[in-house]
């Protein structure tokens, strides 16, 4: 288990070893071998688990794999996820248990607009807005995020995020939402 971890939480303690060890596999692009004496470039991964958010419902958290190759001018970002964690049914929420209605042209169009890194965007007027995937998303007490790494946007400094609040959401959500909104704090940083 996590340290410091609930026993009711071990079902998420097991699955973030598990999103660790696949962070770790995709660096090694599969090939499975257990330290870099099996590879044929020097280096270091690692495996950073971020809590974002957090309330008796659910824990957000974001994963992410840095990798280091021997002589590089600086670590890379390797792979990253946003993983929110059901404390009521015991598993990742998906994009159904929250969204009735799936974000639309609308609500790209919103987000594009609050993005914080407008200037890095290729298309910072896209009238189709910016692509809401859910495997980029986290929550907090404001809102929904989407969070974008270098390149997913545009160039090298296209990264950031976009919170939509939870009244802009509302059309959007189920209202038998898996956790309650009032309860969510961001972690202590």
């Amino acid at each position: 288990m996590v340290k410091g971890s609930k026993p009711e939480d071990k079902e998420f303690s097991a699955f973030m070893r598990q999103k660790a060890e696949e962070l770790r596999q995709g660096f090694y692009r599969g090939d499975n071998p257990s330290s870099f004496e099996r590879w044929d470039e020097a280096g270091s991964v690692d495996v950073i688990e971020h809590v974002i958010a957090a309330s008796p419902d659910v824990v957000s958290v974001l994963v992410e794999a840095s990798f280091y190759y021997a002589g590089a001018a600086h670590p890379g970002v390797g792979n990253s996820q946003n993983v929110i964690w059901s404390r009521r049914l015991h598993r990742p929420l998906s994009e159904e248990d929250v969204f009735a209605i799936a974000p639309d042209r609308t609500l790209r169009r919103i987000a594009l607009a609050q993005f914080d890194n407008r200037d890095g965007l290729t298309s910072p007027d896209d009238l189709e807005g910016i692509p809401l995937s859910w495997e980029r998303t986290s929550i907090g007490s404001k809102g929904i995020t989407w969070s974008f790494d270098p390149y997913e946007l545009g160039g090298y400094l296209s990264g950031g995020s976009t919170t939509i609040s939870w009244s802009a959401l509302q059309p959007y959500l189920r209202s038998d939402l898996p956790f309650s909104r009032d309860t969510i704090r961001a972690a202590p940083e």
